[in-house]
């Protein structure tokens, strides 16, 4: 079988939990190669590229590196792959393939596919749980905005036609402060809609990592015989090495002084690091560290950012990292204790999760959706209410009253590749 897979941004980039993830399922076809019979390419699509395709070599295999304004369609036609997996430029890769009758199936990273605001997280700070629609999303993407509520009441008096025009034309003009993301937001909105109605109708079939997302998906209409559940894998290298490595860990923790909490991630509004900050600080314990790797992607990430460091400031028990690479983010974290994953939006999977309990740490998590597939009881993490400080805060106090490491099995990367693999063929046999 000839497979193609479309990564998510720079394939050899180091940032990011979808390039993590279709570098760790390359990584296993390779080592695998010859078990699987699968010729493997990738295209790893991004706006700093060219137009025109250029190959790089990852370990023996082909790497075409192209714009997303390239020709897709030729590129594809080089390659001439039996199923295409998508994991970037979902839509345009979808239509690319469905006009080249190319089966596809497209991997669901984060909640954006759905949901016009990018998170599936409403104006009121809760998952969102109901159908996108023009009238709700129009509030929850405006909140995002700056000023966006304060104008919400007028704006949504204002027909959909009418503003969705006005949008066009102010497109069509330089970008003017506040006037622009204001004006634009309704033209947006109704174009992230009609992008999910043509993606939904246009894969071949969605691979969805949690129940969650996978309700999210059937909630807007996309169809069960669609879709297929399928946790992600974490490579064997992430795993504890042996029991006698357990034990060891095991004895540092119950004996250290010193309790290392930590987070990995985008510092983020809806990752909820402003409710991890509250909570840890409210507990007056000097035996404790919080450790946070990761960085802003943008400037209001980086407004968002700034006001913690400067909230937070005289806690010298809270360590920023900053933005590290994958490798380097292993080796930090390896003497780490306890793992935070303070989501408040609707968190996909959680690949963090995975990696912390492969090796053993103990997870604290809000119930964000993927966590909820991997976390099942007290011996695995501890599951809280997202947004919510008092849980966060007595889970944290739980831990540091009575450390301990996790039991729970994570999935193998090699397991998770062979039920893809058994889904490509699938879907391709129902093609033939």
């Amino acid at each position: 079988m000839n497979l193609c897979i479309v990564s998510s941004g720079d394939y050899f980039s180091d940032y990011g939990g979808g390039q993590v993830y279709v570098r760790n399922i390359v990584n296993a076809f390779i080592e695998n190669k010859q078990a699987w019979s699968m010729q493997l390419s990738v295209i790893s699509c991004h706006p700093n590229f060219n137009k025109k395709a250029n190959h790089r070599d990852y370990s023996g295999l082909t790497v075409y590196e192209i714009n997303p304004k390239g020709v897709i369609e030729e590129l594809l036609k080089l390659i001439n792959p039996d199923i295409v997996h998508i994991n970037g430029e979902k839509l345009l890769f979808a239509n690319a393939c469905k006009k080249l009758c190319i089966p596809c199936i497209v991997t669901v990273h984060h909640g954006g596919m759905v949901c016009p605001a990018g998170a599936l997280l409403n104006f009121k700070d809760e998952i969102c749980k109901i159908p996108a629609n023009y009238s709700h999303c129009l509030k929850c993407y405006l909140r995002n905005t700056h000023t966006g509520l304060f104008w919400y009441p007028l704006l949504k008096s204002i027909s959909k036609k009418r503003y969705i025009k006005f949008g066009k034309q102010l497109k069509r003009l330089p970008f003017i402060p506040f006037l622009s993301p204001i004006g634009e937001t309704g033209l947006i909105v109704s174009q992230k809609l009609q992008d999910w109605k043509e993606l939904s109708a246009n894969a071949t079939h969605f691979i969805a990592p949690s129940n969650a997302i996978a309700e999210a998906l059937k909630r807007n209409g996309c169809s069960q015989e669609k879709i297929s559940v399928i946790p992600h894998g974490i490579p064997n290298s992430e795993f504890r090495i042996s029991n006698f490595e357990f034990r060891i860990s095991q004895f540092t923790i119950h004996n250290s002084q010193l309790i290392k909490f930590y987070y990995v991630g985008r510092i983020n509004y809806v990752k909820g690091i402003h409710i991890l900050l509250k909570a840890f600080t409210s507990i007056d314990n000097p035996n404790t560290e919080l450790h946070l790797i990761g960085g802003a992607g943008n400037k209001s990430e980086q407004r968002y950012e700034n006001k913690l460091k400067k909230k937070y400031c005289k806690d010298n028990r809270i360590i920023w990292h900053g933005k590290l690479p994958y490798e380097k983010t292993k080796d930090v974290t390896k003497d780490f204790q306890c793992l935070i994953h303070p989501t408040i939006c609707l968190e996909v999977y959680g690949l963090d999760i995975a990696e912390a309990m492969a090796t053993g740490k103990y997870v604290i998590s809000t119930r964000c959706g993927g966590a909820e597939m991997q976390i099942h009881n007290e011996n695995e993490g501890l599951l809280v209410a997202p947004n919510d400080v008092k849980a966060l805060r007595d889970a944290i106090i739980q831990y540091i009253d009575f450390p301990r490491q996790s039991s729970a099995k994570v999935t193998s990367i090699e397991d998770h590749v062979s039920n893809l693999i058994k889904l490509y063929k699938s879907v391709v046999e129902k093609k033939n």
